[in-house]
């Protein structure tokens, strides 16, 4: 039998999940140059789909290019975060507003069950008994919160946010809040979004980012010393 040959399309779409992961996780240092013939090595996949990859990666901000043909991960600093974390808290207060005021039956049950969900798995890497990490229950968790606003350019821009905000805490190591009941917090945005309460709800959902952005600032600041 001849063996179907996986289309270009499909090996630069696995390339790019792959260095995806990897710049997320932080295991690519920030602002380090990234060599295609390493991740060659490593991933097993052409130079031709790797380099598709990280131009790909470069459009969303997770990547740079520099000296013309070469990548490397894109760098991070305390101003820079400061920066998304605002431009963060502008999109999704809007994204919510406009969720509240055109979600329905089935939007609040997905908020309902993403909370229940969060709120009974351990923060941790591995695998809950619904086959999905912590992390993945946290982004679906505020998905679900602005997944009724009719904006899909707004929405895949939260998407975007969110995801850098993942790497900067990742790259800071950052898995613990002293003093602070994050599922709690959680709890009260949920519950103030289902009673379409619009400025509790803002107000909430932006201070629950900000007090996750001072920690991160902190640890970010320690680390540049």
């Amino acid at each position: 039998m001849t063996k179907t040959l996986e289309k270009p399309t499909s090996l630069t779409s696995h390339a790019y999940k792959a260095v995806r992961d990897m710049v997320l996780a932080g295991e690519i240092e920030p602002g380090s140059k990234i060599k295609i013939d390493e991740l060659r090595e490593r991933l097993s996949f052409g130079a031709s789909p790797i380099r598709e990859a990280l131009s790909l990666l470069s459009s969303e901000g997770l990547v740079e290019r520099f000296e013309q043909r070469g990548f490397r991960a894109a760098r991070v600093s305390v101003a820079d975060f400061e920066s998304l974390l605002q431009t963060r808290c502008w999109a999704e207060e809007r994204a919510l507003r406009e969720s509240i005021a055109c979600g329905d039956a089935a939007w609040e049950e997905r908020i309902v069950l993403a909370e229940y969900r969060l709120a009974n798995t351990k923060r941790s890497p591995e695998l809950a008994g619904n086959g999905q990490t912590w992390e993945s229950l946290h982004q679906d968790f505020h998905k679900a919160l602005i997944s009724s606003c009719p904006s899909a350019y707004l929405l895949q821009f939260c998407d975007q946010l969110y995801d850098l905000n993942v790497r900067y805490r990742n790259i800071a190591s950052l898995a613990a809040y002293p003093s602070r009941n994050v599922s709690n917090e959680h709890k009260s945005i949920a519950e103030a979004t289902l009673n379409r309460d619009v400025e509790e709800a803002v107000e909430l959902l932006v201070a629950h980012y900000k007090r996750t952005g001072g920690y991160l600032i902190k640890r970010l600041s320690k680390l540049a010393e």
